[in-house]
């Protein structure tokens, strides 16, 4: 018969000290808070939203950077900003952590992901239509609808004069896209 052996384990910790001894690393902390804070993104952004957007990094100012699809998506989103902010606030504020101002960019979206996504959303795209024939001269939108979005965004003081005048004549060629896709039955 066998004896059963026993071992004492003088320099054995436990897993919850190990786990507090490595959380007292402060950048391990910072790591930590950061990487629950993202995890949130999709909540803060929406449905709409979180398959086109993802939160890149945050800095040391509280600065959030936020990689968009497309400027479209970005140019969205910053019309939101200070929504985004409180709402993201409300998760970073337990951490620790405040967000002070977002940057959103279209130029840090990973090209393999915003492949993968436009090929799934591909058939949902309602300019997959031939629009060789398409001239923006030559169709022509109601003068309410084009005032009244100007107004607007006019109203709004989020993005410089150039940016407004950008996001204006995006605004436009996409209804006229829409009318010419309606009026040729494309």
């Amino acid at each position: 018969m066998r004896k059963n052996k026993e071992f004492f384990y003088t320099d054995f910790n436990s897993l919850g000290s190990v786990m507090n001894e490595i959380v007292q690393n402060s950048n391990l902390k910072n790591g930590v808070k950061k990487a629950t804070l993202f995890k949130f993104w999709n909540k803060v952004a929406g449905k709409k939203f979180e398959q086109y957007s993802k939160i890149e990094s945050l800095n040391t100012d509280g600065v959030l950077t936020v990689a968009c699809a497309n400027a479209a998506v970005s140019s969205e989103l910053l019309m939101f900003k200070q929504d985004i902010i409180k709402k993201i606030n409300i998760y970073a504020k337990p951490l620790g952590l405040e967000i002070s101002d977002i940057n959103f960019s279209h130029k840090l979206w990973k090209n393999e992901k915003r492949a993968e996504i436009f090929s799934q959303e591909a058939s949902k795209n309602p300019y997959k239509h031939d629009l060789s024939g398409f001239n923006p001269d030559e169709i022509e939108l109601d003068e309410k609808e084009t005032a009244s979005i100007k107004a607007s965004i006019d109203a709004n003081k989020f993005a410089s004069e150039k940016q407004r005048t950008k996001m204006y004549n995006a605004i436009i060629k996409d209804l006229k896209i829409q009318k010419y896709i309606k009026e040729n039955n494309l």
